[in-house]
């Protein structure tokens, strides 16, 4: 409620000619997000384009938080920096997260009385909840002074903006294959914005988990070694080979538990491929790279991640053992320096 009391207030100041409704309807999009799901996603798309060619580009804020996870990508602001099909894979995905309920809307539906303490918001909500609490259009006066045009989003594609704004931009500068490689401390969501690019725009990703050390290869040797802890020979002979090719090809995953192989996916020609994990910048591989993302996390943060993801007892492996190798490759090599991206992850938001 702390963060909602904050949210309506910035709409406040930013937007001072917006009405109770207006009010209202941010709560809603806070509560229920898009409101309803996408079945069209061609259908959704078409709407979009005839939507931008109607506007003209304002410079500002692409993304205007609403709370809850929930951003307003602002359609004015966007420019060249999205292409509409991206946006539309946003909004779609969007829609498909869990939505929220009548009993929260309700209860966020009475912070407004701090706002509004007579008898408009009593009557409105009155009428509202006797119509079944539909979702609403913004106010003549809003829509007359700020000419609303957005679609609402959820946070992490406003926290991975900088990714995305580079792949777009890559991807319409060459027909080349673009290779994004993803790398950085443990906890730091590589795994979940590799996830994400695959969501978007529906790319193979490779996981450098499937190249974990063979119980063979951790010799103490190996291990001392800067960036040792990943078999990077096999890398450079299943895949590097292929990140600049347009034709499928296959690679071994490695499994420690079972200590077997098995045959990958056939990995598609996708003009966007994506490497993702621990030691993926190895310079034994960069060099197959276009773009290179690093993304790091406090150390405490990383501890509550690590404990909710892994258990306490990992988390003592962790720190007494895979830590410490990640941070011994990180600065021999000077690994985040050299990437393209550097995102800091603190602040973490629902897939």
């Amino acid at each position: 409620m702390k963060e909602l009391n904050e949210i309506i207030r910035q709409h406040q100041r930013r937007y001072p000619r917006l009405e109770l409704v207006d009010l209202v309807k941010l709560i809603y999009q806070n509560e229920f997000g898009v409101g309803h799901f996408i079945a069209d996603e061609k259908a959704s798309l078409a709407r979009l384009e005839a939507e931008l060619q109607g506007l003209s580009y304002v410079p500002g804020e692409l993304f205007e938080p609403i709370g809850a996870g929930l951003y307003r990508l602002r359609l004015q602001a966007l420019g060249d920096t999205l292409s509409p099909a991206t946006v539309n894979r946003f909004f779609l995905l969007t829609a498909q997260r869990e939505q929220g309920t009548i009993e929260g809307f309700r209860e966020k539906l009475q912070i407004l009385q701090a706002f509004y303490p007579g008898d408009e918001l009593d009557s409105f909500l009155q009428e509202y909840q006797a119509a079944g609490y539909p979702p609403l259009s913004h106010s003549p006066s809003y829509k007359e002074h700020y000419a609303p045009s957005y679609r609402v989003v959820k946070g992490i594609f406003a926290q991975f903006l900088p990714v995305f704004e580079q792949i777009e931009k890559r991807l319409a500068q060459s027909k080349e294959r673009l290779t994004v490689a993803i790398d950085g401390r443990s906890g730091g969501g590589k795994s979940s914005l590799g996830q994400l690019l695959q969501d978007v725009y529906a790319c193979p990703v490779i996981s450098m988990d499937h190249f974990f050390l063979r119980p063979e290869q951790r010799s103490p040797a190996r291990l001392a070694e800067a960036g040792g802890n990943v078999d990077y020979e096999r890398f450079s002979l299943e895949v590097s080979p292929h990140l600049r090719e347009k034709t499928p090809f296959q690679y071994q995953i490695y499994s420690c538990q079972t200590q077997t192989f098995t045959p990958s996916p056939l990995l598609d020609a996708h003009r966007l491929i994506v490497v993702e994990g621990s030691y993926s910048h190895h310079p034994l591989l960069a060099a197959d790279y276009d773009l290179k993302v690093f993304l790091t996390v406090s150390p405490e943060e990383q501890r509550e991640r690590i404990v909710k993801r892994n258990g306490p007892v990992m988390l003592e492996r962790f720190v007494n053992e895979w830590i410490p190798l990640e941070e011994l490759y990180f600065s021999t090599f000077a690994i985040q320096e050299k990437s393209d991206i550097v995102l800091h992850t603190d602040q973490e938001h629902p897939m």
